[in-house]
């Protein structure tokens, strides 16, 4: 806790920039933020557990947080992450069932406490490796004007802060990686029929991540140490319908295009 009270310190946020991702001397600072995001972990998923909310974490304990120490699979941390996604089984059966690459955790939907260079976020993040659940989104909306109506009452009911970001990690000619930002815009205009289907036409489920959040500056008062855990819980509250939209299950299968129609099936989230 800084003298100010806030949960995460300057140092917490300052190890993710100028070049320090690739740096191993700095696994210590790194080891700190882990522990930090632990704690929270440890005040909020009983909670999460009381509103059954379908959410869980990694089912290996060591997975909990995200990577913290440079190693030859890790080469370089620009954040990290306590997140949450779909159980074990639903995950294994999907690997069994659809395709292989489903039985790693990072290829779900999931709701992330994420800390970077850049601040403190509680977000929905559809990876580009979470493709299903992105088609699950893209073809849910298509089924029926009631689905649409209901997806924009779920992002009515975000208020005003919340942000989607479309984004992808490209190579260029030359080789090297690069991350292009495509589309950023307020949740609450995305209410608008017309933004909405133009965002989705924007979105392609397995080359784009996209995530749904807010996104917290460092020194945002809803930070103190006294605060962050039910500011969290607050966030999770809001965006756990929209998870529960997108999410897929056995219960929540949209992922063979379906013909618009006037109606639609008994809707899973």
């Amino acid at each position: 806790m800084t003298k100010d009270g806030l949960y995460f310190s300057p140092a917490d946020y300052a190890v993710f920039g100028n070049g320090l991702g690739t740096n191993a001397e700095y696994d210590g600072e790194r080891e700190r933020i882990k522990e930090k995001l632990v704690l929270l972990h440890r005040e909020i998923y009983p909670a999460i557990r009381r509103n059954k909310w379908d959410l869980h974490p990694h089912w290996m304990a060591q997975w909990l947080i995200s990577a913290s120490r440079i190693s030859p699979a890790t080469p370089r941390i620009d954040f990290i992450t306590l997140r949450y996604s779909k159980p074990e089984t639903t995950i294994k059966m999907m690997k069994r069932e659809l395709f292989e690459d489903f039985g790693h955790f990072y290829a779900n939907a999931m709701i992330s406490m994420r800390v970077d260079k850049d601040g403190f976020a509680v977000e929905l993040y559809v990876s580009d490796k979470a493709w299903v659940d992105g088609q699950n989104l893209k073809n849910r909306l298509q089924v029926s004007a009631e689905e649409r109506g209901h997806f924009r009452n779920l992002l009515a009911e975000l208020g005003g802060e919340h942000t989607l970001r479309l984004s992808r990690f490209y190579r260029t000619d030359e080789g090297y990686t690069r991350f292009e930002e495509l589309l950023r815009a307020k949740a609450s205009r995305l209410v608008n029929v017309g933004m909405l289907n133009s965002t989705m036409d924007k979105y392609k489920p397995g080359g784009q991540d996209l995530r749904l959040g807010i996104y917290y500056k460092p020194d945002d008062k809803r930070l103190r140490a006294e605060n962050i855990a039910n500011e969290i819980l607050a966030r999770l509250a809001q965006l756990y319908p929209i998870y529960a939209y997108i999410s897929w299950s056995p219960k929540n299968d949209y992922r063979k295009p379906v013909k618009a129609t006037g109606t639609t099936k008994k809707r899973a989230g």
